[in-house]
């Protein structure tokens, strides 16, 4: 049963949270436990389920790992993060966001000019070839909190429609809905079934189809 605190929220399992952002299950069960490498990177918000926020905030740490990072680094870094924004989850934290960057295995905080502070393994100095991290698709709301994501054109995530799943913009129609009666149901008659426009059917198709790519989907 959903709890008032879950409630537009956003509430997702491993394996949907795995889906959306392209990992293995066993991954996001990994990056979301501590282990000897250090404190969990992502602290579920709901015991063994994900919020919204804990999903954007994998996205993040998917980018850091990808750029190079250690896991150990990305452990040792986001503790770091924690006290330094007084955040329970700072990887969701649109303030700490914009200043997360990379450096060949370096995982950087921008502090001021050119300067970083390496908080995956510590120190300070000037870095060549940094890449900023960044979630061109997802929105924050006045607070610095994750509030939508529209991976592609005519699809939203919102945490407080139908507990996160992806929808058809506008609605309230999972996508995943659409792409299992779309198997049996011709387009033009299920478009008419639902009141939608044929073009918005087939934004959710698309979509569905790029989720079972197994690569995530664009943040």
């Amino acid at each position: 049963m959903a709890t008032n605190t879950m409630i537009g929220s956003g509430l997702y399992d491993a394996s949907e949270v795995a889906l959306l952002v392209g990992l293995a299950g066993d991954q996001v069960v990994r990056w979301s436990t501590d282990t000897q490498h250090g404190p969990a990177a992502v602290t579920p918000s709901f015991d063994r389920a994900f919020s919204f926020g804990d999903l954007i905030a994998l996205t993040v740490a998917r980018q850091i790992r990808a750029a190079g990072v250690s896991d150990r680094h990305l452990r040792s870094g986001t503790a770091f993060l924690r006290e330094r924004f007084q955040s329970h989850n700072p990887l969701s934290s649109h303030e700490a966001i914009e200043r997360l960057a990379t450096s060949g295995n370096s995982f950087l905080l921008h502090e001021s000019d050119d300067q970083y502070d390496d908080i995956g393994q510590g120190g300070q100095g000037t870095f060549k070839d940094v890449v900023r991290i960044g979630l061109k698709r997802v929105e924050f709301d006045e607070a610095g909190g994750p509030h939508r994501w529209v991976p592609v054109d005519g699809v939203v995530i919102d945490p407080r429609i139908q507990a996160g799943a992806p929808c058809v913009s506008g609605t309230r129609l999972p996508t995943s809905v659409i792409a299992g009666r779309a198997i049996d149901e011709p387009l033009d008659d299920l478009a008419f079934d639902l009141g939608v426009e044929l073009a918005a059917l087939e934004a959710a198709i698309r979509f569905e189809e790029l989720l079972h790519d197994g690569g995530g989907v664009p943040a």
